[in-house]
């Protein structure tokens, strides 16, 4: 094929002129213009191939290069997960913009923790209102328990989307929410055989049930640690000290009622202005690097052609990955 291809009877075909192939197909030529277009095309898609190394979540997958006409543009291999129209943030592996999906799973996260916070804070409201059980209309254990559960499956949520570069940290907060979670819901089926009353209700009635909630709080106490640490958040540093002080006091009854009410009402107003001051964070800003999670989410084999191509077409890019 190769030889009748490359014979001289075909190389002294005038350009116009339709030849045949080796199985004896007419091929039509091409203007020089549609040639230069056709590779042209061909060079970006093979840019494309080469730089759009596809990770293995559904929310990273590679977007359409906003690539140079040029394939061995140092830039080009950047540009893999830049959105045509958006702006561009520089990355450490490569520069991204936020898509649709970034900022849906971001409004999802921050909602999610608003269910937290009135979670907390309903469950919270029934330590301050008179003992009077006439005065505890509201205090339904029904109701009680669906703002528990409420609140625990928005965590679980929040914990699913939350953005940490740490992936091993971040799935042991998953494990103690899920530990927590089944506390929750074995203290939940010994208050319905004891007195019917609710998971907050067993809880404050027996100290020691906080071992078997404590937990998914403590999962909840990661989350504030994050955030406080990420964007130097006041109101999440004091809940990383917070949270576990209310805990610690009621387990081991050091703390007297007073101070506990104290410090579930410190909990309740400093988790209103964590879940509420999310709103005002940029959606860039809450995700972080794009590229760490881009970079993280490669195969080991990916990994390495990713660092290749960098050192090859992007030297500087190369030396901030390596840390030279």
């Amino acid at each position: 094929m190769i030889t009748a291809m490359i014979s001289p009877a075909s190389l002294a075909a005038p350009p116009s002129a339709a030849r045949v192939d080796a199985r004896g197909r007419r091929v039509c030529p091409r203007t020089r213009g549609a040639s230069a277009r056709g590779s042209g095309r061909t060079a970006r898609a093979e840019m494309h191939l080469a730089d759009g190394l596809a990770p293995s979540r559904r929310r990273l997958a590679p977007l359409r290069a906003v690539d140079s006409d040029d394939a061995t543009s140092p830039a080009a291999p950047s540009r893999s997960y830049v959105v045509p129209g958006r702006p561009v943030n520089p990355g450490l592996y490569c520069d991204w913009s936020v898509t649709d999906a970034d900022v849906a799973e971001v409004w999802a996260y921050r909602v999610s923790l608003s269910v937290v916070a009135l979670s907390v804070l309903a469950c919270s409201s029934q330590a301050f209102i008179a003992d009077d059980p006439g005065a505890r209309g509201g205090s339904d254990p029904l109701w009680l328990d669906a703002a528990y559960f409420t609140g625990a499956a928005s965590l679980g949520v929040a914990l699913r989307l939350i953005h940490m570069y740490v992936d091993p940290i971040k799935k042991f907060m998953q494990a103690l929410y899920v530990v927590g979670l089944a506390g929750s819901i074995g203290v939940a089926a010994l208050a319905s055989q004891n007195d019917g009353g609710s998971v907050p209700a067993y809880v404050v009635a027996h100290p020691a049930a906080v071992w078997a909630v404590g937990p998914m709080f403590a999962a909840l106490t990661g989350v504030a640690f994050k955030e406080g640490m990420c964007y130097g958040k006041a109101e999440c540093a004091l809940l990383f000290f917070v949270v576990p002080a209310t805990l610690l006091g009621h387990l081991t009854g050091l703390a007297g009622e007073g101070v506990e009410k104290g410090l579930l009402g410190a909990w309740c107003l400093l988790i209103a202005v964590f879940a509420a001051r999310k709103y005002t964070q940029e959606v860039k800003d809450d995700i972080g690097d794009k590229s760490v999670f881009i970079f993280n989410d490669l195969g080991e084999d990916e990994k390495t052609e990713f660092v290749a191509r960098a050192r090859e077409r992007d030297p500087a890019r190369f030396a901030r990955m390596t840390g030279e």
